[in-house]
């Protein structure tokens, strides 16, 4: 396994390297789209008060800890996820079934995003930096770091299982980027949403949950019994997305 991770990353770096005009802008249109909604935090909490009991420099870690998940996930999951979807398309799994690899996690050895893993760097700077606004014990930035670490796998299964309704809709491709959407959308603080949009996206589709979750084990409004929860919830979808996969296998139908 670890050859074949090391074969990805050569291939990834050299063809950063030949593209490497596309890498930086595509690098360069993600940090401006980051600033964007870092100058929001400045235009919401503008008079430097608390909102629902957010402040600015809350506002700035949660949109940061989005940033830090959502480039975690693009570095790692992107380029596999995007093979996927069109292998399922055009009916081209046969190579990766005929692999010695379980093919549910080898497809994602097709290759690593770089420049998200610049913006990974950078962004992780930024969220490190500001968290020296807070007085942490070392148990909080475990919780921290973990939550990060099922933010980006809750990520990645929710878009797993939104590409593999490939498997049963000719036109499900574009499902591939809601997941992304939602999670820009929902990047903001959990109170300044209704209810309604709470409830659905705390326990049906738990993007609020990935969002809010790091800020809320800063502020001490998250417990290890929610972060036990979220672990739970996690692994829960990750069978669940075992079992459409298996089932989207036996629908499946190869070109050859």
């Amino acid at each position: 396994m670890m050859r074949v991770l090391s074969c990805a990353w050569d291939k990834s770096l050299k063809q950063f390297m030949i593209y490497r005009a596309t890498g930086w802008l595509t690098f360069l249109l993600a940090i401006i789209f980051y600033s964007i909604e870092y100058v929001t935090g400045y235009v919401y909490f503008s008079s430097n008060t608390s909102v629902n009991g957010w402040d600015r420099t809350d506002y700035l870690v949660l949109v940061t800890g989005v940033s830090v998940m959502v480039s975690a996930y693009n570095f790692i999951f992107i380029l596999g996820h995007e093979e996927l979807s069109e292998l399922i398309v055009d009916g081209g799994l046969d190579s990766l079934l005929l692999k010695p690899l379980d093919p549910y996690w080898s497809v994602m050895l097709v290759g690593f995003d770089m420049p998200s893993l610049i913006e990974l760097v950078v962004t992780t700077a930024v969220f490190i930096y500001l968290l020296q606004n807070y007085t942490l014990g070392i148990i909080k930035v475990f919780m921290i770091i973990w939550a990060l670490i099922m933010g980006v796998m809750m990520i990645f299964l929710l878009n797993r299982i939104c590409i593999c309704f490939n498997f049963w809709l000719a036109k499900a491709s574009s499902l591939g980027g809601v997941i992304e959407d939602l999670t820009s959308m929902l990047s903001r603080p959990k109170v300044f949403f209704p209810t309604i949009i709470q409830l659905v996206f705390t326990f049906v589709v738990p993007i609020l949950t990935v969002t809010n979750m790091p800020v809320e084990i800063i502020k001490g409004d998250g417990s290890v019994k929610e972060l036990v929860y979220f672990s739970i919830a996690c692994v829960a979808l990750y069978y669940l997305s075992r079992y459409e996969w298996d089932q989207g296998m036996k629908n499946y139908y190869s070109a050859n």
